[in-house]
Formats: structure tokens, C-alpha cells, sequence
């Protein structure tokens, strides 16, 4: 309950700061995510993106600042799939906050950065459908590296598409006896509050 009411609190002080220095926006929509050493492949876990953003203008091209999003990844066999794996899921649950750089040239923001990933809750389900979770402990903190691309159909309202790959371990003891490092590419629609974003003229080339 206190990080919702800690987002809200963001939320609308976001809101309200100068327009000439800062940019708040709301971020919805969702994960396609696998985990790479878990014998299970493709971006088949499907969960949910979203939070606020607030960034800080460096003049008409660059953006920087923090998001602070509830994010579920993780990783699910393919239905009817043949991976031999000793796992069917991973179900992880995170709060998650990536500090990230932008440029924005007309339309299109370029974006890249680190994300802090806290681990608050989460369920491993083996291939024979046992609850394995109490037996399969997580690395709670966790850092990941991010990219991606916002276009901005209107200066309110853009379409974002990420790609997050983790830095750290999710397996702290190597309890599981490999390397476990989540893959995620995100869609979300960017609500930007306020007069919405400056879009600047594209850049001329010779």
C-alpha cells in the first residue's frame, strides 16, 4: 500500500511542477519477457508496464529522469511446447525505477539508461506444475540495462517500445546451478501531462 500512495504522491506533485523545466507522463501497458539460462525460449510471460515518468529539460532535445513503474516479468513455456526445461514459469513481480536519457529529434525520442529492479514478490512453478517457489530463492535486488524508442503521434500522446536485458544475477547463489539474466521488450502508450511535449523540427542533413 505505501508504494502506491508514494507514486500517487509523485503523480501529482509531477503534475504540477513548471512546465518550462519539467515533463510528467503516465506510462501503460505491457511485457513480453523470457529469462536466458532457463531452457525456456521465447517471449511467451506477458504481464504488466506501467507507471509515471518525470523528466528534467536540457533544452529542446534532451530529457532526462526517473520513472517509477510496477512491472511483472519473467518466463512461461510455450503452450503445447517441447522445451526440456525443469521449470514451466517464472511469475516476478517488481517496482521499478530506470533513470534513462532522451533525445527527441521531431518525433521520434531515442531513449537508454539503468533501471533499479526490486524483487518484492514472485512464484517458480517446476515442469511437473509443483510450487517450487520456497525452494528456488531470487535475487531481490537487481539492475538492468534499457533502449528504446517513443513516436509521438500527437504532443500528448506517443507509443513506446523498449528493450530491457538484466545486468545482475536473478540467481544470487547460483542455487540453480546457471546464470539466470531476464529479457523483456515493453509496448506502452505515454500520456504526457500538462501542455504535452515540444516537438522540435527534424534534424537537417546534408
Amino acid at each position: 500500500m505505501r508504494k502506491y500512495l508514494f507514486c500517487f504522491i509523485l503523480l501529482v506533485a509531477g503534475s504540477a511542477l513548471p512546465a518550462q523545466t519539467f515533463r510528467a507522463s503516465l506510462l501503460a501497458g505491457g511485457n513480453f519477457s523470457q529469462i536466458d539460462g532457463d531452457d525456456l525460449f521465447g517471449f511467451h510471460q506477458l504481464g504488466l508496464n506501467a507507471g509515471i515518468r518525470v523528466v528534467a529539460l536540457l533544452g529542446d532535445r534532451w530529457r532526462v529522469g526517473p520513472e517509477i513503474l510496477f512491472s511483472q516479468q519473467g518466463a512461461r513455456r510455450k503452450a503445447n511446447g517441447f522445451e526440456i526445461s525443469a521449470f514451466d514459469r517464472f511469475d516476478l513481480n517488481t517496482l521499478e525505477v530506470p533513470l534513462m536519457v532522451y533525445f527527441k529529434d521531431w518525433r521520434l525520442t531515442a531513449e537508454a539508461g539503468l533501471s533499479y529492479q526490486r524483487l518484492f514478490s514472485y512464484t517458480v512453478i517446476s515442469s511437473g506444475g509443483d510450487d517450487i517457489t520456497a525452494a528456488t530463492p531470487l535475487n531481490d535486488n537487481l539492475l538492468a540495462f534499457k533502449a528504446g524508442v517513443t513516436f509521438f503521434v500527437t504532443p500528448r500522446f506517443g507509443m513506446n517500445l523498449r528493450w530491457s536485458k538484466h545486468i545482475t544475477d536473478i540467481d544470487p547463489d547460483n542455487t540453480i546451478n546457471t546464470s539466470f539474466k531476464g529479457r523483456s521488450v515493453s509496448v506502452r502508450a505515454v500520456f504526457t501531462l500538462g501542455e504535452g511535449e515540444v516537438i522540435p523540427q527534424p534534424i537537417e542533413t546534408n
